[in-house]
């Protein structure tokens, strides 16, 4: 498939995805569909983040970004390494559709819904719910690595609705990242994480299209540009 076949699909995608039993083998050819769903997630994203800068200068609803009290090698380890395995396992990995993956998803969910709340509870409970949440999400991590080579059937549900899960993932990716921002003043303001909603989009079709290391490597590249961007480093 060429690059401008692989738009096509990737734009048929975006309208309605549809359930991939088989990611596309490693070779020049998905190392070519990569590259055409990378560059197309960064232009989409200048183009967002350009527009909707724009419009903010003229009416102010955007929150401002939360500056994070972290040292650079911290910062470039949660952005290259932690924030691309964490959140394609937790909001993607699981779009193969398979029994023990859905069941780690839900592990993943009551994890992510433990983090939530401890960043809104006292401190001593926000440790809690913190620690809470860790161990959920490595029971459910040890869980599937139990029982992901026996519990492999997909639902007939799950491919019937694959559209839902991939939209809804993709909403919920784009709203987890306002908490890298102020409180939002104006409904409007969550148009500030429209890049990386469209970008979720975008990681789902890497994700069952191309595998789920693909969509790993897809998020932390992105990752990498907006850090060189970001730091002027070129």
């Amino acid at each position: 498939m060429g690059w401008r076949a692989r738009l096509e699909d990737v734009g048929r995608f975006a309208l309605r995805p549809t359930f991939a039993t088989q990611p596309l083998a490693w070779g020049r050819a998905a190392a070519l569909a990569l590259a055409v769903v990378f560059v197309l997630d960064l232009l989409l994203g200048e183009l967002i983040v350009w527009l909707t800068g724009t419009w903010d200068e003229a009416v102010g609803l955007l929150p401002e970004l939360i500056e994070q009290d972290i040292s650079l090698a911290e910062e470039l380890f949660t952005g290259l390494v932690l924030a691309p395995v964490l959140e394609e396992l937790l909001f993607r990995g699981w779009l193969t559709g398979r029994i023990a993956a859905l069941r780690f998803a839900f592990y993943g969910i009551a994890a992510l819904a433990c983090f939530m709340v401890s960043f809104y509870a006292e401190p001593d409970l926000a440790q809690i719910f913190g620690l809470t949440g860790v161990a959920t999400a490595f029971a459910g991590l040890v869980h599937w690595s139990y029982t992901r080579h026996r519990d492999t059937d997909v639902p007939a549900w799950f491919t019937r609705h694959f559209h839902w899960f991939v939209w809804g993932s993709t909403l919920l990716f784009g709203v987890i990242h306002l908490g890298n921002y102020e409180p939002l003043t104006h409904p409007l303001g969550v148009l500030v994480v429209l890049p990386q909603t469209i970008g979720g989009l975008l990681l789902a079709y890497t994700r069952t299209r191309l595998g789920l290391g693909a969509a790993m490597a897809h998020h932390a590249a992105y990752n990498a540009v907006f850090f060189a961007s970001d730091y002027g480093w070129w």
